[in-house]
């Protein structure tokens, strides 16, 4: 099976994307647009210097990768990117066990990794974009300050 861009982004025309990012401001204040969704459930953002950065929803970690959109535009016509960002070897195998996205849903953890979650198609499930990034947001900001190894009794979510 072959996939392409489309097949590993959504499009984020029709959501409302401030929503998509007020659980996550606490880690993104200098975070301004939207630039790209994954369909595992990772952002692509343009920060107020217009460098982009990636949110890996998974872990809360944001990384910087690209100088100017234009560059960034570049790295996702390569192959090797493209595995590392945004999984298509992970998106076949979920579409080939029959979990297929609707228009406004991403592949979500059940478990996420910060969690113990692991990267095993049993661990994901189509979610609604806005409601993965606010349950993940919510988790992130109340256990970031923990330190490794701790144990995560429970989280509460709006």
């Amino acid at each position: 099976m072959q996939v392409d861009i489309n097949d590993l982004t959504r499009d984020i025309t029709k959501i409302d994307t401030k929503d998509m990012l007020s659980e996550w401001k606490w880690l993104l204040d200098n975070q301004k647009e939207i630039l790209l969704v994954s369909s595992m459930g990772d952002m692509f953002l343009l920060s107020n210097d217009n460098a982009v950065y990636w949110l890996d929803t998974g872990m809360a970690e944001l990384t910087f990768v690209a100088e100017t959109v234009e560059e960034f535009q570049t790295l996702l016509n390569n192959e090797e990117t493209i595995n590392n960002w945004l999984l298509p070897g992970l998106v076949i195998q979920l579409v080939e066990a029959g979990v297929t996205l609707s228009e406004d849903q991403v592949y979500s953890f059940k478990i996420p990794p910060i969690l113990g979650g692991d990267f095993s198609i049993n661990n994901f499930e189509p979610t609604n974009m806005s409601v993965h990034f606010s349950i993940l947001g919510q988790i992130h900001k109340q256990i970031w300050d923990a330190k490794d190894g701790t144990k995560i009794d429970r989280v509460d979510l709006k």
